[in-house]
């Protein structure tokens, strides 16, 4: 059953990775010094919103990445359910022709399906699967799967160890761009408040939006960005394979400099500093909440080493301080600008929960202000109820000169190369299994046939495939053979017409699996936990207590289940192995496997909204972590619904207030 990644990995140095919502973003991360980029397909996507890609597109983007020797992956990271197998299986076909640098998945049934009937095509673990543990990369690295993309929540030193731990298998780390509150992959927020599972790729962002915990109304669960900045190099230090960048429902202008950025960081050309501050600046005006290291230097007791990662006050984007408010008037404001600044920039202020955004328009007609400057503008006083005061910041976020040409898309469409083997014989010529009548002819002049077959077949117009590797074999009575270009044509013709028809014309043979079978457990099951940073301690903890009966949360918790034949084991809510094909492949590896608990048949107070491991504690309420009692409870309101939330050991649990 196991893939045997270790057996064709080989570090090839770090990747950097970038996101492409379309086409265009994909040509310029390339443009931008990417090694490669990530995708979604019209379907099956997690960002729904985003363009994405059609198969046409797909086409040209791997001409492209020959061209370039730059690689691509493809998400069909989001669950799917029974009715979804066929087409995602026209999928996986149409990826199995183009053939990807990899398809990163999160639902185990198509990883079932990808292994059984597509085994050609790299399967990556997406973030989603929550992988987080050594126990989980493993079992991820024995169910056939090429790369592992780790979960947002690791700091370096747990990332290090999973390195350490795991060296035989791809790594993929996120290092820059939106940061979830809830675990990706655990999230339900979305799918409980509104109806938009986050897991099927259309989140609502719950937490982007105001709770109010009976003081104040505030975004308590609103991220800031993640932005590693120069850190990122002591990744390629420990040999991780791919550093990864969010943004698939970002513009080109944002991928580009994202790629320019990271490019010149982890190229270490100390010449070439200002570049770099250039590029880091256009970044963040093309897109950047307030910007925060993230989890990268969590203490091994869980307490985190830099400043709290919730923005509250204002979810969006905030580009740069560019100045701040020295003079406000009835419809104008004197601002002090401390960096340059052109007429129709666009600037935003922020101020005690309110905000507004407008085009810079100097009054004295100047069309740029360097830094160290004031100036009087127009400003936008009827969209707050109370003006601003005196030192308010003023933030740019975009620059008037920043949209990017288009890049022609005039690109080759990819054809498949066909390995060709024809033989020759006096009434007929067979290419591959097709067989052309001809009469065969004594040319009058020696020529090389074989050639004029490979040239003529190159040419393959307007199909899918061409022409690859060309076995000839001459079985005709002449030593020297003719035969007519146009006949050579009419048979190329005809044989890429039929290849292309049989492409076209697929149709899965779905495998046969069992239908999940449904469990309920009773009071003795212990419901393992989806999170636990401290896996090893977490296991022994198991061992004492001995469960007899124990729900799996997390892929992780497959290995342990292996180990303890003697449990009877589930899958929990959070394995998410409702369709056939994701229980087939669990009851293959699980004996012990009595079926599957749909979350439907769960209270809803029992099936967190967030599982997080940022603490509201410490991160919304902005309280120490001294003399902190690591159990703490609170209640939250919106919208008239009520919430609890549970801090332990610096993991936060929202659910449903009961």
């Amino acid at each position: 059953m196991s893939g045997q990644s270790g057996e064709h990995y080989r570090y090839r140095g770090t990747e950097l990775a970038l996101p492409a919502g379309s086409l265009q973003c994909a040509l310029y991360a390339f443009k931008g010094g990417a090694d490669a980029v990530y995708l979604g397909m019209k379907n099956f996507s997690a960002r729904k919103g985003a363009v994405n890609f059609s198969f046409d597109e797909l086409r040209k983007l791997k001409t492209i990445c020959i061209q370039q020797n730059k690689r691509f992956y493809v998400t069909l990271n989001t669950l799917v359910n029974d009715d979804d197998i066929p087409q995602i299986m026209q999928m996986l076909h149409q990826l199995d022709m183009i053939h990807p640098d990899g398809v990163i998945i999160q639902d185990l049934g198509i990883a079932k399906i990808m292994r059984d009937c597509f085994p050609s095509l790299e399967m990556h673990a997406s973030t989603q699967l929550a992988a987080h543990s050594v126990y989980a990369v493993k079992e991820l690295q024995h169910l056939g799967f090429r790369r592992v993309v780790l979960s947002r929540e690791l700091s370096f030193d747990e990332i290090s160890e999973i390195r350490r731990e795991c060296p035989d298998i791809e790594l993929k780390v996120f290092i820059h761009g939106a940061l979830c509150y809830g675990f990706s992959g655990l999230c339900m927020a979305s799918e409980k408040i509104t109806g938009r599972s986050a897991n099927c790729g259309a989140c609502a962002q719950i937490c982007r939006t105001w709770f109010s915990n009976g003081e104040e109304n505030r975004c308590f669960f609103s991220m800031k960005d993640l932005n590693l900045g120069p850190l990122v190099k002591q990744f390629r230090d420990i040999k991780i394979d791919s550093l990864k960048i969010e943004g698939r429902m970002k513009g080109p202008d944002y991928v580009y400099w994202c790629a320019k950025y990271y490019s010149l960081l982890l190229a270490g050309h100390s010449e070439k500093e200002n570049e770099v501050r250039f590029a880091e600046e256009a970044m963040k005006i093309s897109f950047s909440r307030e910007t925060t290291e993230g989890f990268f230097n969590t203490g091994k007791n869980g307490s985190f080493n830099s400043q709290p990662m919730i923005c509250s006050s204002y979810p969006s984007h905030i580009g740069i301080e560019a100045g701040y408010i020295e003079k406000v008037m009835k419809d104008k404001a004197v601002v002090h600008f401390t960096v340059p600044a052109a007429q129709r920039d666009g600037l935003l202020v922020v101020y005690e929960n309110q905000n507004a955004g407008f085009a810079l328009n100097i009054e004295d007609g100047r069309s740029f202000t360097g830094a160290d400057t004031s100036v009087k503008i127009s400003f936008p006083s009827n969209k707050f109820s109370k003006l601003p005061v005196r030192g308010t910041p003023v933030f740019c976020i975009s620059r008037h000169n920043m949209n990017l040409p288009l890049i022609s898309e005039n690109i080759v469409l990819y054809k498949q190369p066909i390995d060709l083997a024809i033989r020759i014989e006096d009434d007929a010529v067979t290419v591959n299994d097709r067989k052309f009548t001809v009469q065969i002819q004594q040319a009058q002049h020696p020529s090389d046939v074989k050639e004029l077959f490979r040239k003529i077949f190159e040419a393959s117009d307007k199909s899918f495939f061409t022409a690859g590797k060309l076995c000839f074999e001459n079985r005709s009575s002449f030593k020297d053979v003719f035969i007519p270009v146009s006949v050579i044509k009419q048979i190329r013709r005809e044989f890429y017409s039929y290849a292309d028809s049989k492409f076209e014309s697929y149709v899965p043979v779905i495998p046969k699996c069992p239908e999940p079978e449904k469990f309920i457990p009773d009071s003795s099951a212990v419901h393992l936990e989806p999170v636990m940073f401290s896996e090893k301690e977490y296991y022994k903890s198991l061992e004492n207590t001995r469960p007899m009966l124990a729900g799996l949360n997390n892929v992780a918790h497959v290995m342990w289940a292996k180990q303890h034949p003697e449990t009877q084991v589930f899958a929990d809510v959070f394995l998410y192995a409702h369709n056939r094909f994701a229980y087939c492949l669990l009851k293959e590896e699980l004996p012990n496997l009595a079926g599957v608990v749909s979350a439907n048949d769960v209270p809803s107070s029992e099936v967190p909204l967030f599982i997080s491991r940022v603490c509201y504690r410490h991160n919304a309420l902005g309280k120490s972590c001294e003399n902190c009692k690591r159990d703490s409870s609170y209640r939250i309101t919106q919208n008239g619904k009520h919430y609890k939330v549970h801090c332990k050991n610096c993991i936060t649990v929202v659910a449903e207030a009961d």
